[in-house]
């Protein structure tokens, strides 16, 4: 009995003992990227039913055994599974965690909240902007191409600065100005205009809202999505410490002209013998011509000149890319400094950016700063962020257009053996020297076009009581545009100014601004398995536009890029100069509904309402409601899926709603009969110049989506798929009237598009090592795009070449058919609108080819490769179905008298000559006409982007300040895969017109965090 009760004893001392030794560990848990508080987290220790739940607040409270190290497992969807060794004196663990991907990340801003991406109802794409942010583009738009399924960007031009057509689940309107979804960067709406002035490397994520559930709460704005951009803050670090971070990247840009295929000399003087045109020396001095340009026949000595003279000429290469283009220079430098306490954080950055442009006298300088501080002060908490930039611009002349001035156009136009320069060295200029005309255009025209940029923003929340706030928001865009045009008086280009052929100075002012200020109640209650949230908001955006600009003349020589040059105007000499301005307003007033209930994290319901009421619309129309449903199924929280250890997250959503535009017109009052000035008989008079339309209402968007979105094997692979339906009604159009009316059109609403689609993104993690990793992604996205009506109307001539019919897609080409040549005679052959050869070309005998210059398939594949310090990542994208008019097709490949001064491809080589020749290229006698020979397939595959990092070990150098430091080399729109006979097939619209290329970019840098 003594023994059995001293065992007891023992054992109970023993248990006090052991359980003395235990101890407590706590902590936080926060998403490494974007610092959130990570709520439900499970914190474990593996093998054992030890574990803990982080709360709302993303705290956690673990009690573990203390008698040795112990490893603890951090658990969430969405984000990759973390062990750490806790060492037995550690009690204070604060945890970030890596999400698995971009596409599962815990938190997103899902419009006026942020939302976990178990509760949303929405699909919601989310980019990070470290992952964006260094690429080496000057508008942030090209940086998002190929990373988001169902966002398509067109890049317009390689000019620096310049914008792209933006297009989210395809075109919803007539109208091309209404494509673009609305950007927002901390709330505050921008215009694309402005992306120039904006510095990427402030960015903190791009959430990309695609469906009604997501977009419906900016009603009248979203109809063709919306861009939320959030800008980076400072935290409050852990070791109470500031961070400090220096970027900077140096590289060259070139063009990328591997279709160059255009004749040399010698080729050119061989074409000019077969055409047997007097106008040129190829024939004029050959051999094979018999006669003087006077009639008389040639002697043995007329013979032995011309062949002296065109041996000169064949030795002749004007080089002129040499003199139009050039590698040029970039570089960029990012600084940043962050930090805080538990009451205010801070995040200050300054940058200057260099984009020279492939073409010369072309590219940009930005410079900015931001100012980015928040504060916490009982129940109250309020930011400031503050952008200022300054972009300094230098624009070529003759951009998107066929122009002898347009250095790209005079690539193809200019003849191989054009002397540029007069024995003296000055520019040999005059008619039909189109290598000379573009060199005066560098040389004798300055335009400028500087922008000045201010983008403010401010919130304060309230609370109110336990789960009830106050919000208030207040933005402000400012955008100040000033552009000069100088043409130097003493030049050939300066001479071909009307009026007074002695150039002309042109200066303009054009003046934005954009005021937004919403406030209202948010409330949020959880008890037990239910949470509901809901906001109450009225918000007010007015936006103001006002320009002055004027055109002087008659330039003294020698006071350059001022007005103080220009000749006053008399009605004796002429030069009267022309003024211009316009002044213009618009206001939209909301008020704002949202609602979500979530059930125990596995079921969820959200709702908005929203009523607009915008002065773009006439009284009668003016107030419009829009709405959406949705709802979320968290299909892995279901006891029946604990079975199925292979899939490790499912969630089920769907939505339905209706959004709107109201911008149908460049004119804020569209809707009004408009009147101008005029004169009559030698008075000021004021005319009408547009018809009012009392009836003009908005463009309203109906879009349901269905989604899958899930993670397999611990999320190691990762993916969704969407479906949705698009619907856009009540199109803006323009409406034909009889000329007895005085007007050509008049605005109004009718007709119906339809856009339906596929979107897929998958995701997969082929080695998940400590050391080492490879992740492979992809995403895709189908969009069929239909007209379905037309306002009683069958089709729409849209331009030449194109229209918009009933059951086919947008901008759909139509053309008169090629139909060969004839090779007994040469001709050209057409099919008419039967489907017969002719040899007639007939305007009337168009039909619809081919297909639409939007492309139906769109998509990106990333390969991310690390392995330990070294990183390689790369991003292909692609397009298929994508058809463009090579407009320069029809002049490098015609001998027609009204296209054969121009250089030709070296395909013309192989014209018709003699029957029996079989050729693609007419006899020289015969006109050419444009035909669906000139419209190509402008399908491609990019290397969008490379990038190579290595990040060195940590190291204490520098007095023990520096933290990392990271170098780089990275290329972008390296190389391209494609049909296309141009410089790049990429573009915003139907036509190529000798755009400006997008080159190819390579640079290096350097990343170093104190």
């Amino acid at each position: 009995m003594m023994k059995q009760m001293l065992l007891t004893w023992t054992l109970i001392v023993c248990g006090f003992h052991v359980f003395a030794q235990n101890r407590t560990v706590q902590g936080t848990v926060k998403d490494a990227v974007t610092s959130e508080l990570l709520i439900g987290v499970t914190v474990s220790i593996p093998n054992t039913t030890i574990g803990a739940t982080s709360d709302s607040n993303g705290k956690y409270k673990l009690t573990v055994p203390g008698v040795a190290a112990t490893t603890l497992k951090y658990s969430y969807i969405g984000y990759r599974d973390t062990l750490i060794t806790v060492m037995p004196s550690v009690e204070d663990m604060h945890v970030s965690l890596n999400p698995a991907s971009q596409f599962l990340q815990g938190v997103v801003i899902a419009g006026y909240t942020s939302q976990s991406r178990s509760k949303l109802t929405g699909a919601i794409s989310k980019i990070n902007g470290a992952d964006v942010s260094a690429a080496p583009v000057a508008s942030l738009d090209q940086a998002l191409q190929g990373r988001v399924p169902g966002l398509y960007v067109a890049s317009a031009s390689g000019l620096p600065g310049t914008p792209g057509r933006v297009t989210i689940r395809g075109i919803g309107s007539l109208q091309g100005a209404n494509t673009n979804p609305l950007y927002l960067v901390d709330g505050v709406p921008i215009e694309p205009a402005s992306f120039a002035a904006l510095n990427p490397n402030d960015f903190d994520s791009y959430s990309v809202l695609k469906d009604a559930a997501s977009t419906a709460q900016y009603g009248s704005r979203a109809a063709n999505g919306v861009i939320v951009i959030t800008t980076k803050k400072g935290r409050n670090y852990e070791d109470g410490k500031v961070r400090i971070n220096y970027q900077n990247q140096f590289g060259f840009s070139q063009v990328n002209n591997a279709k160059w295929n255009m004749m040399n000399s010698s080729q050119r003087l061989q074409f000019e013998e077969i055409l047997k045109d007097p106008a040129f020396p190829g024939w004029q001095f050959s051999r094979k011509n018999g006669f003087n340009s006077n009639g008389s026949a040639k002697t043995e000595a007329d013979y032995n000149y011309g062949d002296q003279y065109l041996d000169s000429l064949r030795g002749i290469d004007n080089q002129l890319k040499k003199h139009l283009l050039r590698t040029a220079f970039n570089q960029s430098h990012d600084l940043d400094i962050s930090g805080g306490n538990e009451k205010t954080t801070y995040y200050l950055s300054g940058s200057y950016f260099q984009q020279n442009g492939v073409l010369r006298n072309s590219g940009l300088d930005r410079y900015s700063l931001r100012s980015n501080i928040q504060h916490i002060s009982g129940r109250f908490k309020f930011g400031v962020n503050v952008g200022l930039a300054y972009v300094k611009s230098k624009v070529t002349e003759g951009d998107f257009n066929v122009s002898e001035t347009n250095p790209v156009a005079a690539l193809y136009f200019s003849l191989p053996y054009e002397n540029l320069f007069n024995p003296d060295g000055s520019l040999a200029t005059g008619t039909n020297r189109y290598g000379a005309n573009a060199l005066s255009m560098y040389k004798d025209i300055n335009r400028q076009q500087n922008q000045l940029k201010a983008l403010v923003s401010s919130n304060l929340t309230y609370q109110i009581a336990p789960g009830l706030k106050f919000m208030g928001n207040v933005g402000l865009d400012f955008q100040q545009n000033h552009n000069t045009t100088y043409i130097r008086p003493d030049s050939y280009l300066g001479s071909l100014v009307d009026p007074g052929g002695s150039g002309s100075y042109q200066d303009q002012y054009i003046n934005r601004l954009g005021m937004i200020a919403t406030g209202g109640l948010l409330y949020n209650k959880s008890w037990g398995k239910h949470e509901i949230e809901g906001n109450l908001l009225t918000e007010i955006n007015k936006n103001t536009l006002n320009s002055s600009g004027f055109t002087g003349f008659g330039l003294i020589p020698g006071i350059e890029n001022t007005p103080s040059g220009i000749t006053p105007g008399t009605n004796d000499n002429g030069f009267i100069p022309l003024l211009k301005g316009q002044r213009s307003q618009s206001v939209l007033l909301s008020q704002i509904g949202l609602f979500r209930y979530s059930y125990n994290d596995r079921y969820t319901f959200t709702a908005s309402l929203r009523r607009d009421g915008s002065s773009r619309v006439p009284e009668a129309n003016r107030y419009k409601m829009f709405y959406a449903f949705g709802g979320s199924w968290n299909i892995s929280r279901e006891n029946f899926m604990e079975e199925l250890k292979t899939i490790s997250s499912l969630r089920l959503r769907a939505s339905y709603g209706r959004t709107g535009n109201a911008s149908g017109f460049a004119s804020d009052f569209g809707y009004r009969g408009l009147y101008g000035g005029s004169g009559y008989a030698g008075q000021q008079a004021l005319i009408p110049v547009y018809p009012e339309n009392s009836a003009y209402n908005w463009e309203l968007n109906y879009i349901g989506d269905i989604g899958l979105e899930f993670g397999l094997l611990q999320d190691r692979i990762r993916g969704g798929i969407d479906w949705y339906n698009r619907i856009t009604t009540n199109l803006f159009m323009q409406k034909r009237l009889s000329y007895t009316s005085g007007f050509e059109s008049i605005a109004t609403n009718a007709g119906k598009i339809r856009n339906r689609g596929v979107e897929l993104f998958l995701e997969g993690d082929l080695i998940r090592e400590k050391e080492l990793t490879l992740t492979l992604g992809l995403n895709l996205a189908y969009n069929k795009n239909r007209v379905m009506y037309l306002g009683g109307e069958d089709q729409l001539t849209t331009d030449q070449y194109s229209v918009n019919k009933i059951g086919m897609p947008l901008g759909q080409f139509n053309m008169v058919r090629w139909a060969g040549v004839d090779p007994q005679t040469g001709a050209p052959q057409y099919l008419d609108a039967s489907g017969n050869i002719t040899k007639t070309f007939n305007p009337d005998d168009a039909v619809p080819v081919k297909g639409s210059f939007d492309p139906p398939l769109k998509g990106g594949l990333n390969v991310n490769l690390r392995y330990k310090n070294l990183e390689l990542s790369t991003l292909f994208t692609f397009i298929r179905g994508m058809y463009r008019l090579n407009t320069a097709e029809l002049f490098r490949t015609s001998a027609d008298p009204n296209y054969r001064q121009y250089n030709q491809s070296v395909d013309m080589l192989d014209i018709w000559q003699k029957p029996g020749d079989i050729t693609n290229n007419p006899g020289a006698a015969y006109p050419r006409y444009m035909t669906d020979r000139e419209l190509q397939n402008a399908d491609y595959i990019k290397l969008r982007n490379i990038r190579l990092s290595y990040t060195f070990p940590s190291i204490k150098k520098l007095n023990g300040l520096t933290r990392g430091i990271k170098v780089f080399v990275q290329g972008q729109n390296l190389v391209t895969w494609t049909k296309f006979k141009a410089f790049d097939p990429e573009d915003d619209n139907n036509w190529y017109q000798y755009e400006y290329p997008l080159p190819r970019t390579i640079t290096a840098g350097l990343n170093i965090s104190f």
